[in-house]
């Protein structure tokens, strides 16, 4: 819808500004699309019209917008040539940031294009106006270009102080990934000089900002990475400890896949196949004895017996899910296989038991807060209203069709009016 809306200011007669930002938007949502054909065209409009404004500032942006098209397109020369003409523009308008991002740019196409002498030049100047405007995420990223070049060139020695700044700079940066990146690549050059003790520290701390993440994929890399140096060092014990958690953390990768398969499936309503990928998740959670991950794959296998109809095994499942669900504390999980307990039993007619499940899910519900806790008090509530309303209809048709045998309907009656009243709360 934003593109529709950029698209009807282009429309828009006799308002070449308003135009100038329409055009400069739409650029920038088809080039963050990976649309960089659609982007250059735009680009060039948009550079016709700071042209037609005599609006400098605007030309060098577009230049700069149309040079990092070319590069991300792998037209370095067209790169360069763009990158060139925006930091003419940003000199001639003192523009000095726009000056420190054109030489990290221009540094970046030149290094591509193999002229590594004339790459290091603009990277550095990119480093030296940064430093300048004490603008510290610029400084970061001119520092990590450094350390990078270095690097990709076997320049070691070189690359280390590079990443060590940027280290230093990181309490200001809040960027994690980006930090755990910079001690990957320290971790590297280190190991590669041969300073074991040192590959390990730094490894050791993209592990520690991986976990932090939660992202498994950086974790199992650092770990590989760790179990090298260490075996580097001549500690065999902690080098296979190492393999054993790389091992771990690709089997729970591997669960993870088998899971989002299985929602696939059951989104595309093909619950046999989402059945077998949820039955593989659940093998693999169980072999690595991890309760958490068990849980919620009994949670999944759950889901799709209750939409095969297959209520006992829906209800078994759920079952096995509470059981872990107390192992592990977790208030929250209970709650929520109270309630699917709960409706299981409407679903197969068992209004009592059903109450009972829904009662059971409120009362652990009572004591959370948050408002998610509150929507689901809700939606208990209803649930419990909607089940006194069947228990109601159903005794009051057994009265009707038993008028002799009033005991247990009577009473059933009296439940099914008291709790129908939930759902008006």
């Amino acid at each position: 819808t934003a593109g529709v809306n950029y698209r009807q200011g282009l429309d828009l007669p006799g308002a070449p500004k308003h135009r100038d930002y329409s055009v400069l938007y739409l650029s920038i949502i088809h080039q963050m699309k990976g649309d960089y054909e659609t982007a250059l065209k735009l680009h060039k409009t948009h550079l016709a019209i700071a042209q037609e404004l005599n609006d400098y500032a605007a030309q060098g942006r577009s230049y700069g917008n149309m040079g990092n098209a070319y590069n991300a397109l792998g037209a370095f020369d067209q790169a360069v040539r763009y990158h060139r003409q925006e930091l003419q523009i940003s000199m001639e308008v003192n523009d000095r940031a726009s000056q420190a991002s054109t030489h990290g740019n221009l540094a970046v196409a030149y290094q591509a294009l193999g002229a590594h002498d004339r790459a290091l030049q603009h990277y550095q100047n990119h480093l030296n106006i940064a430093r300048e405007l004490r603008d510290v995420q610029s400084e970061a990223r001119a520092l990590g270009n450094l350390g990078n070049f270095h690097c990709s060139r076997g320049e070691f020695p070189q690359a280390v102080p590079y990443y060590e700044q940027y280290l230093r700079l990181s309490p200001d940066l809040q960027d994690m990934e980006s930090e755990g990146k910079v001690c990957h690549n320290l971790g590297y050059a280190h190991y590669c000089l041969g300073n074991y003790q040192d590959a390990v520290k730094y490894y050791e701390q993209d592990l520690a900002l991986a976990k932090d993440l939660h992202d498994k994929l950086s974790q199992a890399k650092a770990y590989c990475n760790l179990g090298l140096a260490f075996k580097a060092l001549g500690d065999f014990t902690k080098a296979e400890e190492c393999q054993k958690y790389l091992l771990s953390l690709e089997r729970r990768m591997e669960a993870c896949a088998y899971a989002a398969l299985g929602a696939t499936y059951r989104l595309v309503q093909k619950y046999d196949k989402a059945l077998g990928y949820h039955t593989q998740e659940l093998e693999v959670y169980q072999e690595l004895g991890d309760v958490s991950g068990e849980c919620k794959a009994h949670g999944h296998l759950a889901a799709v017996y209750m939409a095969l109809g297959k209520y006992a095994m829906a209800f078994k499942s759920y079952e096995e899910q509470l059981e872990l669900g107390r192992r592990l504390k977790d208030p929250v999980v209970e709650a929520q296989v109270y309630g699917n307990m709960g409706i299981t039993k409407m679903n197969v007619g068992v209004m009592e038991e059903a109450i009972g499940y829904l009662e059971q899910q409120l009362a652990t519900l009572q004591q959370l807060s948050g408002n998610e806790a509150v929507m689901d008090r809700g939606r208990a509530y209803g649930n419990l209203g909607d089940s006194g309303h069947l228990l109601l209809g159903a005794s009051a048709g057994h009265c009707s069709r038993h008028p002799g045998q009033t005991t247990g309907g009577r009473r059933q009656l009296r439940f099914g009016r008291c709790v129908s009243s939930y759902g008006r709360v």
